[in-house]
């Protein structure tokens, strides 16, 4: 059997293990108001897809006029996606723990990152485990609508992955790594690349109106867009 050859990478796997600290800076109010921004653009569009008062225009084969995001429907809607937004940070901030812990970070240090004691971080993700000193052999992830694990090779010191991307393509290292920065940032750049992304595809969830714009039976026919 042909030997497994080793990605390497010895300068920044050594700076991989190396924390800063402080690991971060607080960002300004001009930061934080163009993160606002970015969300409500984000929440804007899927509030858009299951609006029901924008779906109509789609089914008539339209978008909807500007001033829809006026309509207390169109609120609901786009306060629905919030809620989802919500879920989706706690998801994103479970497994960012989890990923912090693998590398080498401490519960307390996971904690201070969102604002909370030791103990508040433990009991929030619990599947993170502290390490301290000796890190996990094991390291699990879940993002890009898909989810890998990086482990180490028994016997050897390297690292190597195996994935299951968004659109359901299976894969697995074909070089093993020589640390688990490296095969980590290899199953990251698998994700990745395998993500679907939103919208319509393949035909799935096209009005079938879409290629005949119809305004004069539609709810918007006489407003302004």
């Amino acid at each position: 059997m042909e030997q497994q050859k080793t990605v390497r990478n010895y300068a920044s796997a050594g700076d991989a293990a190396r924390l800063r600290d402080p690991a971060w800076r607080e960002p300004d109010d001009l930061e934080i108001a163009e993160l606002l921004d970015q969300m409500r653009s984000v929440a804007n569009v899927l509030a858009r897809r299951i609006s029901a008062r924008s779906r109509e225009c789609m089914d008539n084969g339209h978008t909807a006029p500007a001033g829809v995001t006026q309509y207390a429907d169109w609120q609901l809607a786009h306060l629905r996606v919030l809620r989802y937004m919500q879920e989706a940070v706690q998801e994103l901030a479970a497994d960012t723990a989890q990923t912090a812990d693998g590398m080498g970070a401490s519960y307390g240090q996971v904690g201070l990152a969102w604002g909370i004691s030791r103990q508040a971080a433990r009991k929030k993700w619990p599947q993170a485990g502290d390490t301290g000193e000796s890190l996990p052999e094991t390291i699990s992830v879940e993002r890009y609508g898909g989810s890998a694990e990086v482990s180490s090779v028994p016997g050897r010191s390297t690292w190597t992955w195996t994935g299951r991307g968004c659109d359901g393509t299976d894969q697995q290292a074909a070089q093993s790594c020589d640390s688990r920065w490296a095969a980590l940032t290899a199953a990251d750049a698998f994700l990745r690349e395998h993500f679907v992304a939103l919208g319509w595809r393949d035909d799935v969830d096209v009005p079938s109106a879409l290629a005949v714009p119809d305004r004069e039976t539609c709810w918007c026919a006489d407003t302004d867009d």
